[in-house]
């Protein structure tokens, strides 16, 4: 009997010990579509934000939702490749300018510049991949509400990928984004401006230096 209670009495330390260490899990990044996106920006204004993870190249010149911070989880590179070519120890994923082979050092810190721990954020990149990898860092550095947009700005690819090389032969469409799911898909609202409240800090304060 003695014994029987002491295993019960050390269980019971044992699972008062461990529930500290359960109510401080991380909560998981939540993938949502950008049409709910879209609806909690309007329903909920004020703690919500839009942060588009897409280098500054994409923001600029593609165009961004409306009041969407530029907070680049990969910055842009000079280094120029074809698909398939040499690039970091491998293969380029694609023909252009390459993204950085790490995430942007500055990322955690910018945004713990902009944003409280609790804000309800709405993470956009080029097709939700990379929104999913920054969304699982904030996270991790202890922001509760992070939502990442599936599909993200461009869309998936119109050619399913099994279909890939005859549609590469045979169709003018091959390699087309901004056709399914994505922000552009929906036709939701897009901008071109490059307002210095959302544009990414380093760069502002850059240009504020050299004046």
């Amino acid at each position: 009997m003695i014994r029987k209670s002491l295993v019960l009495a050390l269980s019971l330390l044992l699972l008062l010990a461990a529930m500290p260490a359960m109510a401080k899990a991380p909560a998981e990044p939540i993938t949502i579509t950008v049409l709910e996106a879209a609806q909690m920006l309007a329903a909920e204004p004020k703690d919500t934000f839009m942060v588009d993870v897409r280098t500054r190249m994409e923001y600029a010149l593609l165009g961004h939702p409306p009041r969407a911070y530029n907070v680049p989880w990969r910055l842009a590179t000079n280094d120029f490749q074809v698909a398939g070519g040499p690039y970091n120890g491998g293969k380029a994923p694609y023909t252009g300018y390459q993204r950085s082979p790490k995430p942007n050092p500055d990322f955690l810190g910018v945004m713990g510049s902009l944003f409280k721990p609790q804000d309800k954020l709405l993470i956009i990149s080029s097709t939700g991949e990379q929104g999913a990898q920054a969304a699982e860092a904030l996270v991790k550095a202890g922001y509760t509400q992070v939502y990442n947009l599936s599909h993200g700005f461009l869309g998936q690819a119109l050619v399913p990928e099994k279909q890939g090389e005859l549609a590469q032969k045979y169709s003018p469409v091959h390699g087309s984004r901004g056709k399914l799911n994505g922000w552009l898909f929906w036709d939701l609202p897009v901008s071109h401006e490059l307002d210095p409240r959302y544009i990414y800090p380093p760069d502002l304060k850059r240009m504020q230096t050299q004046k």
